[in-house]
């Protein structure tokens, strides 16, 4: 924070948010770029939502997209992204050491860029989305990149709702199942994610009630029947 506020471009716009005159979102998501709490949140992470709200909002004016491409881009996960994005934007994977030096790595798991159309993923997501209907990774993690990049998917879709997080987390839980199997599952085995998904949902809810739109019809889950 410190490199931040001291730049004399800055300042301004660090007394313009601390007087609440700069346009902010509801948590994590401010100005141009949108990211996705990390859940269940990494030991010491920082959760004190107003100074990541100030100091996401500076990061996203005063710094644009990096000079140089330090990520992937999996043609896999763009490709399902596009379905519920209608078309638009990149999903991008990071790698351990390029995401630990990204500022949004303390507390969040994702964000997206509203402005310029893409979405970093961390490498947790990624390797969730990428290994999905596998047993490479667990199923709570397939479940997590599949959930976080549909939600994603519909911040980057231009429509009237991408600001709202329990709109665009209601689209994404509509839509697990059928994201799972574009991204390699069974219809079984999206079944068996599914849970995991429920329960990612119900426990990032708890912590960011803005994540619950009231309005949402969640898809049920019941047990298969006894074969």
């Amino acid at each position: 924070m410190s490199a931040i506020g001291d730049s004399p471009a800055a300042a301004p716009l660090v007394r313009l948010a601390l007087n609440g005159a700069l346009p902010m979102l509801n948590h994590p998501r401010v100005l141009l770029v949108k990211g996705h709490t990390e859940w269940p949140p990494r030991e010491g992470a920082n959760m004190r939502p107003a100074k990541a709200l100030l100091t996401l909002s500076l990061v996203g004016v005063i710094f644009g997209p990096p000079s140089a491409r330090a990520y992937d881009v999996p043609a896999r996960l763009t490709e399902v992204a596009h379905v519920y994005s209608l078309g638009v934007g990149e999903i991008r994977c990071p790698s351990e050491t390029e995401w630990s030096a990204d500022f949004a790595s303390s507390f969040s798991s994702a964000y997206t860029n509203l402005r310029d159309d893409y979405t970093v993923l961390g490498p947790r997501v990624c390797a969730g989305a990428l290994n999905v209907g596998t047993a490479t990774v667990p199923g709570w993690q397939q479940a997590l990149g599949v959930l976080v990049l549909t939600h994603e998917a519909f911040h980057l879709r231009h429509w009237r709702f991408r600001r709202d997080e329990g709109k665009v987390e209601c689209q994404a839980l509509v839509y697990f199942r059928d994201a799972a199997q574009r991204l390699g599952a069974t219809a079984s085995q999206a079944e068996d994610l599914y849970p995991y998904a429920l329960a990612l949902h119900s426990y990032k809810v708890r912590l960011f009630p803005q994540y619950r739109d009231p309005a949402c019809l969640v898809p049920p889950w019941s047990p298969p029947p006894d074969s």
